[in-house]
């Protein structure tokens, strides 16, 4: 008989957002990509750490990101990424998954974030989705995943604060819960979290204390009897 088991080994509980960028931008917040697992049959997201490879948030749906950081690709970032393992995700090493793009932009607009005509999108490979339309791009899940897609927004785009929803599903899981990834388009840093913690405390749904993982993390344990 086969059966496996996910191990969650806990650290601590935190009742705000722990957000995800590589850079921390002087905050001193903790950053980690978008990391999935299968839990009770649903695709799960929290916050995957490549440095520990493991799951350093069990539940994370707030991500961030600064167009800008290469001067060579001022209106494109290729971080958050998205990490974890096929065996986390209850697949074999070849399987897919999708990212799906939520049609719509949302801007800053003082007080909250309302529609945007600004264009913006998300590409990997060949692969790309208007974000105006919505859309999605399938990944391969592997032993040990750490893919990049890359999101765009329009040159001519004000300056500004932008917000984009996704959801991730496959095959036998029922589709995660919406993540949210706030874009910083040349706004000033503390103007720009601001902004992200408006989106923490009014769009992500509360969804209580976030257990944060430690020493072992996420993994999955196989056993054979």
């Amino acid at each position: 008989m086969k059966f496996s088991t996910l191990l969650l080994t806990p650290l601590f509980v935190c009742t705000s957002a722990v957000l995800a960028d590589e850079d921390d931008h002087d905050h001193g917040e903790e950053h980690f990509d978008i990391g999935l697992y299968a839990s009770n049959g649903v695709m799960t997201v929290g916050g995957w750490d490549h440095d520990t490879e493991s799951m350093e948030v069990a539940n994370l749906r707030l991500f961030e990101a600064h167009f800008g950081e290469d001067p060579a690709f001022p209106y494109s970032i290729d971080e958050p990424g998205i990490g974890g393992t096929a065996d986390l995700l209850g697949m074999a090493p070849g399987e897919s998954f999708t990212m799906n793009l939520i049609a719509g932009v949302r801007a800053w607009d003082g007080s909250g974030f309302s529609n945007s005509a600004a264009s913006m999108g998300m590409s990997f490979g060949p692969a790309s989705v208007d974000a105006a339309l919505g859309g999605s791009i399938a990944f391969t899940a592997t032993e040990d995943f750490d893919l990049h897609p890359e999101y765009f927004i329009d040159s001519g785009a004000a300056t500004g604060s932008y917000l984009l929803e996704f959801t991730f599903s496959a095959s036998g899981l029922a589709t995660s819960e919406s993540i949210y990834i706030v874009f910083n388009n040349g706004m000033d840093d503390e103007l720009f979290e601001e902004t992200v913690e408006w989106a923490e405390a009014n769009i992500v749904p509360v969804q209580g204390a976030w257990l944060l993982l430690g020493g072992l993390g996420l993994r999955r344990r196989n056993r054979r009897g």
